[in-house]
């Protein structure tokens, strides 16, 4: 299957939005109050954030395609220094969600492929990424090569307390 990463632009925001807004739906309720991710959603998939994140030049935001689908999202960071054992010259991972039904189909290796190769084309140290302690993502970040440096927690309103531990991981470029 061929994959492709379309950078976000105003024509294509609102495939953003709404297959951000799904695959989140379908992989993260269970880590909301009420199973209610509004606040989330709110803050990161709603087209004001992420139009005013898209005139910084350190955010950058993917479309991830299979074939003509869109099929989840990516958004990158770089050199974000709110980590005091990140090296300056990092890219941090914010998001690579897929929809459900292409979960397992090695697109995120894919992605993650993508995301080496633009860490390297802008010669960055690391990328750096916050995981849940619980779950598939674990594994996969693991999986590909990926460190746990040290535990983190999600700081946003209504995540259940149970669901609020995370690990900060890191790769080297």
């Amino acid at each position: 299957m061929e994959v492709t990463i379309d950078a976000v632009t105003k024509e294509n925001i609102n495939d953003y939005i709404a297959v951000g807004k799904q695959s989140y739906k379908e992989h993260y309720l269970h880590l909301w109050q009420n199973n209610d991710p509004t606040p989330f959603i709110d803050a990161y998939l709603k087209k004001e954030p992420i139009l005013k994140a898209l005139k910084d030049p350190k955010q950058l935001f993917y479309l991830i395609k299979a074939g003509t689908s869109n099929v989840g999202i990516l958004n990158l960071t770089f050199d974000v220094e709110q980590e005091k054992n990140i090296p300056k010259r990092n890219l941090l991972l914010n998001k690579i969600y897929l929809l459900k039904s292409y979960s397992g189909m090695g697109i995120g290796s894919k992605t993650l492929e993508f995301v080496y190769d633009l860490g390297k084309k802008y010669q960055k140290k690391v990328l750096w990424l916050y995981a849940m302690k619980k779950g598939r993502p674990l594994n996969f970040y693991k999986n590909h090569g990926f460190d746990v440096l040290k535990e983190a927690f999600i700081h946003l309103p209504h995540v259940l307390d149970e669901e609020k531990e995370m690990w900060l991981m890191v790769k080297k470029l």
